[in-house]
């Protein structure tokens, strides 16, 4: 009888308590948050105006850009959606910024865009 309750499923026994649970934060993420760009002082000026999506896409282009050596690169979605960029509001800020003559981009469909060149 006693191996009869020992095999019982028993919901208490598989609770974690709050302090146990940890979140993970992989190593690419740390490393990231120490990172910076430099902003031109012409992108700021043209920049001004629009909001947030816009400003992290930018900043995202500027270090993907130093980060490639000024060569062509794709901009997935990942890491912009981690700051809260949808592919929506990329889509759109990366067509501001080639219409104010920043960066020029090859769309691609359902692929992500590459962005060619600074300008």
């Amino acid at each position: 009888m006693n191996d009869e309750i020992s095999n019982r499923f028993d919901p208490d026994r598989l609770r974690l308590d709050v302090g146990e649970v940890r979140a993970v934060v992989p190593e690419r993420l740390k490393r990231r948050a120490q990172q910076f760009v430099k902003l031109p002082w012409t992108w700021i000026s043209l920049l001004g105006r629009f909001t947030g999506p816009t400003w992290i896409t930018a900043a995202h282009v500027l270090h993907l850009d130093w980060e490639n050596k000024g060569q062509p690169f794709k901009l997935a979605n990942g890491l912009l959606k981690i700051d809260g960029v949808s592919p929506q509001s990329k889509r759109r800020a990366l067509r501001e910024l080639a219409r104010l003559g920043l960066i020029s981009v090859e769309w691609r469909p359902r692929k992500s865009p590459i962005v060619l060149r600074l300008k």
